[in-house]
Parts: structure tokens; C-alpha cells; sequence
């Protein structure tokens, strides 16, 4: 079987990506300086309420999971209420830009990672 150590040295690295793409998504919402309203339906800020989730499948990191306000995708679309198709919103992209950059950062930690499991699970015994 794959070699714990392994599983967990992906795993951190996997979390370490997730931690610096968390934090370059928070600082590009914070660039926007987006001003929230008392009277706004979301209970917190949208910087704050960006969260990330990781899910493990036998012990080893299989998915990353974003979760944020609804009005979160309106503002990164450039649609609200009162702007339809004659009268558009500016979008205000600032998700997918940060993730795309980040992609192959992932992809390349991933295929290392898993590459390794491999290797080393192919000892001669």
C-alpha cells in the first residue's frame, strides 16, 4: 500500500496551495474595495465570508470546495437588479482569474505527489 509519510507530504502541499490561492483570492476582493451596507442581506463582509473546504477520500485530498454568498457570483458576473441586458453591470472578475494563475501550480504538486504514491508503492519485496 501507498507509504502514510507519502500521503501526508501530498496533503500538506496540497493545503499549502489552498492556503496562498485562499489568500490571493482575499486580496484581490479586497482591491475591488467593495463597501458593505448595514442594511445588506449578507451577515458578513464577502472577504470574510470566502471560505474553503478540503475533502479526503482514503486519507488523501481529492477535492477543494469554495463557498461564498451568492451575491459574490452576481458581482464577479456583472449582474444585480435593475441592470438587465440594455442596461449592463461592469463584471468584476475576481475568482477565476486567481484560480486559473493558480492551476498548474496544482496540477504540478498533484502529479508529483501522486507520481511519488506510485514509485514508492512499487517496492520489491
Amino acid at each position: 500500500m501507498f507509504n502514510q509519510s507519502d500521503i501526508a507530504a501530498l496533503n500538506a502541499n496540497i493545503e499549502q496551495w489552498n492556503d496562498e490561492t485562499v489568500s490571493q483570492v482575499r486580496d484581490s476582493i479586497d482591491g475591488l474595495n467593495i463597501k458593505r451596507y448595514r442594511y445588506s442581506q449578507n451577515p458578513r463582509p464577502l472577504i470574510n465570508a470566502f471560505r474553503s473546504k478540503l475533502r479526503k477520500d482514503f486519507e488523501l485530498v481529492n477535492r477543494i470546495s469554495y463557498s461564498m454568498p451568492r451575491s459574490a457570483i452576481f458581482l464577479h458576473k456583472g449582474v444585480s437588479r435593475g441592470h438587465g441586458k440594455n442596461n449592463p453591470r461592469q463584471a468584476k472578475e475576481w475568482l477565476m482569474p486567481v484560480i486559473d494563475s493558480r492551476m498548474d501550480a496544482l496540477g504540478d504538486i498533484v502529479a508529483d505527489g501522486q507520481g511519488d504514491l506510485v514509485i514508492n508503492a512499487l517496492t520489491i519485496k
